[in-house]
């Protein structure tokens, strides 16, 4: 079974069609090895036997390019009288003086043997791999070629784009030309046709992981088949996924047979693709040229081959390998010694050309030990290279301080305190720490004190922070604006520690001394430091309105712009608990182009964070799997995301009724994931999903355990996310169970918790929700779902919906209850959230409520109700006439997702463009069926 490119196909299979109602045509199949050339001409093949067509097929050899009219002559006569008389008068020709004579009139009899075919029927002629084919048989191929135009002749070839030869070049620009000729391009499969192909191959859908490690193919077919056949040990398949046993990252070598399909390259032009492959998977002409020690000129050149043949594509800013598991295999034949000394020589290199630090980073790594002039290099260019990569700079600054001198060693070891600050490790603290204690001078130790501060801080542990910072401030601290962001981190760790008004307090003059020293950084961290306390005490809009102050700071100056980052996660933050998109949309938007235009990989992935909560609670559930993942693919070490990222993640597919997929995610939570404070605030979405699964066994007694942790009435308790929802949950579950007194302790504690947060219409509705349920009270739960309607997050609706047509079937109003049961459905079905039908159908059924078998409604498979919230997204941007790029940006969202996104568009809507889906999208606003427009996104 051959999978993706349904709609070449199709156009293959009309074009036989055609043929056989007498149109004669000419077809050139172009694409790089491997991709499936001979495999489509073989669906023209079968398509023609059906129809009644005379079929030939060869394909013309390397070694038979010196023998006249073998290519040719294989397809027309491979056996018989025919090839027998062919063969004397070649014979002939090759004994002969002047042999021009002989060979003329063998092709001759070749052409008349076709002529009187086609008298007969139609004709397919289909000769693969032309690029071969001897000098005699593309003559014959041409004037096949005019004769198609006028007999029921079908001519077709496959070519790859090496070796370039002027008389192949020649012959295929007039077969794919007009009238008469087409030339179709293979190009790599996209990733839900690669996807197909793994199904295909193994019998079961391919999971995550090695739908990843699949994209080292490139979209080549041949290429994929191997990787997948190699990696067979190491692929688990059950009845519903193929998935790999291991991490990607541990899958074996490539086999080195990948690069033996490489013989067609120059031996320069492969030499210079190995140097390349040390560059990895992307590289400039200039860095090669470097590298290689040779003018640009002459790598250019050389390069030309592996551009042509799509090995490598060029990005705009640097040439790409196309294949990455190419790239990898042309590595592995290194040996390692030789590989190591490569990788330094490339450092010094480029290093000496004072080149991008994180690209000689990239060859140190590498290259194993460092010697003294890596040392020396990277003591001067520390503070670039954590700018950079600061990854990369943790990893070589830890190699680096044993070997270096004691001068170099102090500059190197507060570089790796910076680094690792920035990249938020525990181990920050303790190096900062010892550095601290170190230093004598007031300046550095002040500055010490604040960078030690700040990595407490990170960690969670506001009681030592708060510490630091008292001991700090009794001491010299010669810069005003130094001692006044000292002064905020007091404000921050009093308001965290349970000391709000003491914090309050201290924030209002270190505001208006921010204010009189005109800092840009001062006064954002000033008025964040005001914003966090007046959180802490309840004060929602007041807090946002400091926050707005802050970021106008930050916004003066670049020096500011970690806290602008920092300033508009909160402002994100704190906009979505007051119900309102379009600010958090905008937050968020800002702040993501400001992490990756800075290189705030830390700041970056608080973003993507937020972004795929933000899209959780609208219902794309789609993208916010995309953010989590995103997120998880940075290089930090925050304590809180594993807890995000597997929570989000388990939630969604315990929705989904994906169950073992969801205990999966919960197991890949380490052991430790709950030690931080931070991690603890941010574990609703964990708990959620355990007791979701514990319910969903039929356990209800042991969901509610789960949840237990949210009645807790302590700091990290009460300021935990999800808290308000949680504690409606307990109130369900346990009156589900029959625990009324676990049941009216949750209600007792969100009334606490929604006292205290009045101004927010999360938790107010959540006490609404807990009170109505525990009181089965159709009223309250109807002011439950007014506020749900207002706050806009499906999931929420649905249960209000669910729980109101609970409570009027147990006052008997069984219309109502099915009404409100088919909404909730309605909601649901929209998520699709298939656990919750089913608990939804349960608890009614059970009142005897049931819905009618026309009320579930039924996901078409094409037009535009089949496609998701995602999709509808993508292609109602499509339809304004945006780019994938720009889809991307507006959406946060991989270009590799887009596409993936487009792809599924054209095939559900039945076109081949994005002008047709604009043109439907208009048809659909204007047209008298028309539904009401698109809610507007929450992107640009």
């Amino acid at each position: 079974m051959r999978v993706g490119r349904e709609a070449q196909r199709e156009e293959l299979r009309d074009w036989v069609r055609a043929g056989a109602r007498g149109r004669g045509g000419r077809l050139l199949v172009e694409g790089e090895p491997g991709a499936g050339r001979t495999a489509y001409v073989r669906g023209a093949l079968a398509e023609a036997g059906a129809l009644g067509f005379r079929v030939r097929y060869a394909a013309a050899e390397p070694f038979t390019a010196e023998l006249p009219l073998r290519a040719a002559l294989d397809c027309l006569y491979p056996e018989g009288a025919g090839r027998a008389a062919v063969i004397d008068l070649l014979r002939e020709a090759r004994e002969a003086e002047q042999p021009g004579g002989a060979r003329l009139a063998a092709a001759d009899l070749l052409v008349s043997g076709v002529r009187e075919w086609c008298a007969h029927g139609p004709v397919l002629l289909v000769l693969d791999d032309l690029h071969w084919a001897d000098p005699a048989s593309l003559l014959l191929w041409r004037s096949l070629g005019r004769l198609a135009d006028r007999l029921p002749l079908l001519l077709a070839a496959t070519r790859r784009p090496l070796p370039r030869r002027p008389e192949v070049e020649q012959l295929c620009a007039g077969l794919g030309a007009a009238p008469g000729g087409r030339t179709v391009r293979l190009e790599p499969l996209t990733g839900p046709e690669s996807a197909a192909l793994l199904h295909d191959a193994l019998g079961a859908p391919p999971g995550p992981r090695l739908r990843r490690a699949a994209a080292q193919a490139g979209g080549n077919p041949a290429l994929l088949r191997e990787l997948t056949a190699h990696w067979s040990r190491h692929i688990e398949i059950t009845g519903s996924m193929a998935e790999l046993a291991i991490p990607e990252g541990e899958l074996p070598e490539q086999p080195d047979s990948l690069t033996q399909g490489l013989d067609y390259l120059s031996r320069s032009a492969y030499t210079t693709l190995r140097h390349a492959a040390l560059l990895g998977p992307a590289f400039t002409p200039r860095e090669l040229a470097l590298v290689r020690g040779r003018p640009a000129r002459e790598v250019l050149d050389e390069l030309e081959e592996p551009l042509l043949a799509a090995l490598l594509e060029d990005t705009g800013e640097q040439l790409r390998f196309r294949h990455p598991a190419l790239r990898r295999a042309l590595y592995a034949q290194l040996p390692r010694a030789a590989r190591s000394a490569l990788h330094q020589e490339a450092a010094a290199a480029l290093a000496e050309a004072g080149h991008d630090p994180a690209r000689t980073a990239e060859q140190l790594l590498a290259g194993g030990a460092l010697d003294r002039r890596a040392v020396h290099w990277l003591a001067e260019s520390a503070q670039s290279l954590i700018a950079a990569a600061p990854e990369a700079a943790a990893e070589l600054l830890e190699r680096a301080v044993g070997r270096a001198g004691r001068r170099d060693r102090e500059a190197l070891e507060g570089s790796l305190a910076d680094a690792a600050l920035m990249l938020r490790r525990p181990e920050s603290a303790e190096l900062l720490a010892t550095l601290h204690e170190r230093a004598a001078d007031p300046g550095a130790r002040a500055a010490l004190a604040f960078k030690l501060v700040s990595a407490l801080m990170i960690q969670g542990d506001m009681g030592r922070a708060l510490a630091v910072t008292e001991d700090a401030l009794a001491e010299p601290v010669p810069s005003p604006a130094l001692r006044l962001r000292l002064e905020a981190c007091r404000v921050l760790a009093l308001a965290e520690r349970g000391s709000p008004a003491q914090a309050h307090a201290l924030a209002v003059p270190v505001v208006a001394r921010a204010a009189r020293l005109g800092d840009p950084l001062c006064g954002a961290e000033a008025h964040h430091a005001m914003a966090f306390a007046l959180f802490h005490l309840g004060r929602g809009r007041e807090s946002l309105r400091h926050v707005a102050e802050g970021i106008a700071c930050a916004r003066r100056g670049p020096e500011a712009n970690d806290m602008r980052l920092l300033l508009l996660a909160n402002q994100a933050e704190g906009h979505a608990s007051f119900d309102e998109p379009e600010p958090v949309a905008a937050a968020l938007r800002e702040a993501r182009e400001l992490a990756v235009a800075t290189g705030s990989t830390g700041r970056l992935v608080v973003t993507e964070v937020l972004r795929a909560e933000f899209d959780y609670r609208l219902g794309d559930w789609d993208a916010a799997l995309a953010g989590v993942d995103r997120a998880d693919g940075l290089p930090v070490s925050d304590s809180w995301l594993p807890v995000v990222v597997h929570g989000l993640r388990a939630l969604v597919r315990g929705h989904r009724d994906e169950r073992e997929a969801a205990r999966a995610e919960l197991a890949r939570l380490p052991q430790a994931a709950f030690e931080a404070p931070a991690a603890r605030r941010y574990g609703g979405h964990v708990l959620l999903a355990r007791a979701l699964l514990a319910e969903r066994a039929g356990d209800p007694a042991d969901a509610v355990r789960e949840l237990l942790p949210a009645l807790g009435d302590g700091p990290q308790e009460a300021r935990a996310y999800e808290r308000p929802w949680m504690l409606s949950e307990i109130v369900r579950l346990a009156l589900e169970c029959g625990d009324s007194a676990t049941a009216r302790a949750a209600v007792a504690a969100c009334r606490r918790t929604a006292a205290a947060l009045a101004e927010y219409p999360g938790p107010a509705l959540a006490l609404l929700r807990c009170e109505g349920l525990f009181a089965q009270d159709p009223q309250l739960l109807t002011r439950a779902l007014e506020r749900a309607e207002r706050g806009g997050r499906p999931l929420v609706l649905g249960h209000a919906w669910e729980d109101l047509a609970v409570a009027r079937a147990w006052h008997g109003d069984l219309a109502a209850a099915r009404s409100a049961l088919a909404r909730a459905v309605a909601a649901y079905e929209d998520l699709g959230a298939r656990w919750d039908i089913a608990r939804a159908d349960a608890r009614l059924r059970s009142l005897g409520v049931r819905r009618g078998s026309r009320s579930t409604r039924r996901r078409v498979a094409n037009g535009w109700e089949a496609l998701t919230p995602a999709e509808l997204k993508v292609a109602l941007l499509v339809a304004q006439g945006r780019s994938n790029p720009e889809i991307a940006s507006a959406l946060f969202l991989s270009a590799r997702t887009v596409q993936t996104h487009v792809s599924h568009i054209l095939a559900k809507l039945q076109v081949r463009s994005r002008a047709a889906v604009a043109a439907q999208a208009a048809a659909r606003r204007s047209g008298p069926q028309a539904a009401p427009g698109p809610t507007p996104l929450p992107g640009p």
